[in-house]
């Protein structure tokens, strides 16, 4: 014997599953509206890193990718507090939540879709913090630094004056060919301990990398050699119809002492009060999504003729107090104010009352 679903039940898949359509489209748009704002304001850095010839620009879209994984970290709280209250602030002006209350909808069957995008986007929330974001932050970083050390061993680039070894030479070729290495017009001015300055020109030049020693060899055909100290009169002048010399690559070990990019790992344990600080923070961020998420459908509660940007400030309000609250307690423990044994434990027990309150008064506990 077959059993038909009630049509209550399927009456609460269907609004369940519009409920959270409504909800993940809403912070999809809110994620990625804030998440372009914070990137902006990076890429400018990265931007202005790569035209000071710091940064080669083929890396800055990995760069930039990289940091997108760290700020959803930070994004994901309060861009699904916004989203929550958004799509609820527009059923409520709708009259579309009066109208499921008419028909039977209780204020528990809002919460329950709610619930389900808070518990996953919490669980995702705690991968980005305790592995994804340190992973990308190492990877950018490590990225950012290689692009450093290339910048030193690739001199030239065409029509521009680049400095290497920190400003002790300075490069310039007016072309420079990609697939073959050819370089016309060449200029360098080389710091020399021995010799002084040295400024070397040439009509065109070369370059080719030795696999063996993974040196860049460089070749001058047609040029002049002009070693010796500004002012005086014995210039060492040296005319050239072919001078070779090497560039050897920086030796650049990678070594990173920021807490924000370690492995979880090398947190947990550790008896410095700032590697304490740094796990509380990560492990309050699934907490944040968890308890903002719960607390967005009773702070979105409004009657149909209010505007549907009304809550909004409120909700802000909100979460302002809960992250300036984490940031305090963080600098706190990291400074030995608080046990790493309390931590940041503390603010989630307020905010956990406060959004109980707020949950009872609208499901009508307390009465």
């Amino acid at each position: 014997m077959v059993t038909k679903p009630s049509r209550g039940r399927v009456g609460r898949s269907v609004l369940d599953a519009y409920l959270l359509r409504e909800g993940l489209t809403a912070w999809l748009a809110v994620t990625i509206v804030l998440l372009a704002i914070m990137l902006a304001t990076r890429f400018t850095r990265f931007l202005a890193e790569a035209a000071a010839g710091h940064l080669p620009r083929e890396f800055l879209l990995n760069i930039v990718m990289l940091s997108s994984l760290q700020y959803l970290t930070i994004l994901i709280p309060v861009s699904l507090l916004l989203a929550i209250m958004l799509a609820l602030g527009r059923l409520y002006r709708d009259a579309e939540i009066a109208a499921m209350t008419g028909c039977g909808v209780g204020p528990w069957t809002l919460y329950r879709p709610f619930l389900v995008l808070t518990i996953s986007l919490a669980a995702l929330t705690a991968a980005l913090s305790f592995e994804v974001g340190p992973w990308a932050g190492r990877q950018a970083d490590r990225l950012f630094k290689d692009a450093q050390r290339l910048i030193q061993f690739t001199p030239f680039e065409a029509g521009r004056f680049k400095e290497v070894a920190g400003g002790r030479a300075v490069f310039y070729a007016a072309q420079v060919d990609s697939n073959s290495g050819a370089l016309d017009t060449v200029f360098a001015r080389i710091d020399d301990d021995k010799r002084g300055p040295t400024l070397v020109m040439a009509q065109r030049g070369s370059q080719e990398f030795d696999t063996r020693t993974g040196e860049r060899v460089l070749h001058l055909d047609q040029g002049y050699r002009y070693s010796g100290q500004p002012g005086r009169a014995d210039f060492d002048i040296l005319k050239f119809d072919r001078f070779a010399t090497r560039i050897a690559p920086p030796s650049m070990p990678y070594l990173s002492g920021k807490r924000k990019i370690r492995e979880t790992m090398q947190l947990v344990g550790s008896a410095d009060p700032e590697d304490a600080a740094e796990l509380q923070w990560r492990i309050a961020a699934p907490f944040t999504v968890l308890l903002l998420g719960i607390a967005a459908v009773p702070l979105s509660h409004a009657s149909p003729r209010s505007g549907r940007y009304g809550k909004l400030v409120l909700g802000i309000l909100a979460y302002l107090f809960y992250s300036n609250l984490l940031a305090l307690g963080q600098a706190w423990v990291a400074k030995g104010y608080v046990a790493s044994s309390i931590g940041l434990w503390w603010v989630h027990a307020l905010a956990a009352v406060l959004t109980f309150w707020l949950v009872s008064h609208r499901l009508g506990w307390r009465r």
